[in-house]
């Protein structure tokens, strides 16, 4: 069984990418492998969606509090209630409703231990200030799943932007309430230079077998990293 397969509320409710198979997949890539970044942690999780890998960090990492940034208030609520529903102690987690980066601005040096990034930078065109600002929180480890360029010289650092649609779950959120907003999507060697850019020693963590429905990982469109200091 994988780590999802006892939660299959994700899969039932779920609105992004919900599937079991896929999300047992990713809690396999980035969850598992990342044990010695959650365990006993406080945990950020940045754009924690309905609340999926907030309750990994808990239940599979052993992480001692976990803190998601959510702009859409109706995946908070849909989170609170999956972890009341799973028997999570209240005072092992929060959830903050907001614009990421208003809400990271807003955040205290040292509050935090770990940051999980996942399934948000091809989101906005800010990316450089996120690394920024969980540089000057003090975050020691850094967890990130991407969509990423796939490039013919790997070692090019590149971002393209592009205009996202806002209607939707799954969708850049924009605090104007635009139809469109500004996104970019980096290539694998930026990835990296922006986690090196502020210290931290980057690793790719290695691929369990991939499901048909995740098979975007198989052919380089997505990645995984970690950033350790």
């Amino acid at each position: 069984m994988g780590f999802f397969d006892a939660y299959p509320v994700f899969e039932a409710e779920g609105t992004v990418a919900a599937t079991l198979t896929r999300l047992n997949f990713r809690h396999d890539l980035f969850i598992a492998p990342a044990r010695d970044m959650l365990a006993g942690k406080r945990v950020l999780d940045i754009a924690s969606h309905d609340g999926r890998f907030a309750l990994a960090a808990l239940e599979s990492g052993g992480a001692a509090h976990v803190t998601g940034i959510e702009a859409r208030g109706e995946a908070i609520a849909r989170a609170r209630t999956v972890f009341d529903r799973c028997g999570i102690a209240p005072e092992r987690h929060d959830f903050v409703q907001g614009d990421v980066f208003d809400a990271l601005a807003g955040m205290t040096p040292g509050a935090f231990d770990t940051a999980m990034v996942l399934g948000f930078l091809y989101h906005t065109p800010r990316q450089y200030e996120i690394f920024a600002q969980l540089d000057r929180l003090g975050v020691r480890d850094v967890i990130v799943d991407s969509m990423v360029l796939r490039t013919k010289k790997p070692r090019r650092a590149l971002v393209e932007m592009r205009w996202e649609p806002t209607g939707r779950e799954g969708q850049i959120f924009d605090p104007r309430g635009r139809a469109r907003a500004l996104s970019a999507v980096p290539s694998r060697a930026a990835l990296a230079m922006w986690l090196e850019e502020f210290g931290w020693q980057v690793s790719w963590p290695s691929l369990p077998p991939v499901p048909e429905d995740a098979k975007v990982y198989d052919r380089g469109g997505r990645v995984a990293v970690f950033g350790r200091r």
